[in-house]
């Protein structure tokens, strides 16, 4: 740093006349890149199986029987913030609504199918 008089000056707490070792550089492992992308988080693991579960309620909600704030998932919100990215209509959302090839095409479109 340089004082007030144009002479140099240590740092914060630095010494006079002591400059800051310099760090060997240590080889580093290769990193693994992770890209960011905007959307929400497909869970793994035990966390996909409650959000398939919370995704199913959420297309019962909308086309079949309000469900109760009180009896929603946990997940509920984040299931429907999910739904929303496959842009399926109402009609395509009643047949997801049973069993079926219909609601096996949705999870497997939001990354919840296991395979």
């Amino acid at each position: 740093m340089t004082s007030q008089n144009g002479h140099a000056s240590p740092g914060p707490g630095g010494q006079p006349g002591r400059t800051a070792p310099h760090a060997p550089h240590a080889p580093t492992a290769p990193r693994k890149i992770i890209p960011l992308q905007p959307g929400i988080a497909r869970p793994t693991g035990e966390r996909r199986a409650l959000m398939r579960d919370a995704v199913i309620q959420v297309v019962h909600h909308l086309v079949l029987e309000s469900v109760p704030p009180g009896d929603r998932s946990a997940m509920f919100g984040q299931a429907a913030d999910l739904l929303d990215l496959a842009g399926w209509g109402l009609e395509e959302l009643f047949e997801a609504s049973r069993e079926g090839p219909a609601r096996d095409e949705l999870l497997r479109k939001l990354g919840l199918l296991d395979t």
